[in-house]
């Protein structure tokens, strides 16, 4: 698979559960409740960061 096609997604996949994330908190007035959306929009972040990293190495 095209390699710059995954990092698209990766990228896309993290802003979309920040995105809802958010919007889950505000709705129940409960970010703690949500935390794992964050922590996943998060390590698609990372994972997007790294592999970002490695291919211009």
């Amino acid at each position: 698979m095209n390699q710059k096609l995954v990092n698209t997604i990766l990228l896309s996949l993290a802003f979309v559960a920040m995105v809802i994330g958010v919007h889950r908190s505000i709705q129940e007035s409960d970010i703690a409740g949500n935390y794992w959306i964050y922590m996943i929009g998060f390590m698609l972040y990372i994972v997007y960061h790294y592999r970002k990293k490695k291919q211009t190495e």
